[in-house]
């Protein structure tokens, strides 16, 4: 049995709701047809977002410690300074959806969805990306489109709320690009002051995903709660 269903039936017979993860990457050319296209789970998301969880969870502070990993109540920036504060809870700074958290409303990488080309295997202490690509139309880079607010809906059916992330990429660089990781990447207060950008989750597709010139990434992630009956 596929372990995710297996999954959801255990979270229904101990009335334990169940977090699911899922991530795709659809490539058009400039006519819209489809070169290729994959959809599937993730298992992926890091320490960053398990300690953002349980502090918000639990309305609490950091351990004041200025480490990151096992044992830790921290938070580590894609820049690689750690936030520990007893003094600051998670939180966003503002509460206005587009431009804080996973919602990057500009063409910037700092925060939201993102994508990079190396395709070193996924750790749980993982900060950044790899290799994050750069928005722009030079070499390497692929345009980042500014990102809509999140499509949120529920099915009565499984009882499952889901909430769709998505982001356009366009390749006006002169030469294939190849994403072999894909991030979300959160923009706001973390055990510290002020909003900084904190890695929750790094994907790595299986295969690679080729974008030729003059063609179009769109990558989704989708986030979905299975509750219990």
């Amino acid at each position: 049995m596929d372990k995710t269903k297996r999954l959801i039936e255990l979270g229904r017979e101990l009335g334990v709701p169940i977090p699911l993860l899922y991530a795709g990457y659809k490539v058009t050319d400039k006519n819209g047809r489809i070169l290729s296209d994959q959809y599937g789970p993730g298992h992926s998301w890091t320490r960053n977002y398990y300690n953002l969880l349980y502090g918000m969870a639990a309305d609490t502070h950091g351990d004041n410690s200025g480490a990151f990993g096992a044992g830790y109540m921290s938070g580590k920036t894609t820049a690689g300074s750690i936030r520990s504060s007893l003094v600051y809870s998670p939180a966003r700074v503002s509460e206005t959806l587009l431009g804080r958290g996973l919602n990057n409303n500009t063409t910037t990488n700092s925060f939201g969805i993102v994508c990079g080309t190396n395709d070193l295997a996924f750790d749980l202490n993982q900060y950044a990306l790899q290799t994050i690509i750069a928005s722009g139309n030079a070499a390497g880079q692929l345009s980042h489109v500014a990102q809509a607010a999140p499509a949120l809906a529920y099915t009565a059916g499984t009882k499952t709320w889901k909430t769709t992330y998505t982001r356009l990429f366009n390749n006006n660089s002169g030469a294939l690009i190849t994403v072999k990781e894909s991030g979300l990447i959160w923009y706001a207060v973390m055990y510290t002051v002020g909003s900084e950008s904190f890695l929750l989750e790094r994907n790595v597709p299986s295969p690679a995903v080729d974008v030729a010139n003059g063609a179009q990434l769109t990558i989704t992630y989708s986030i979905e709660m299975v509750f219990p009956d």
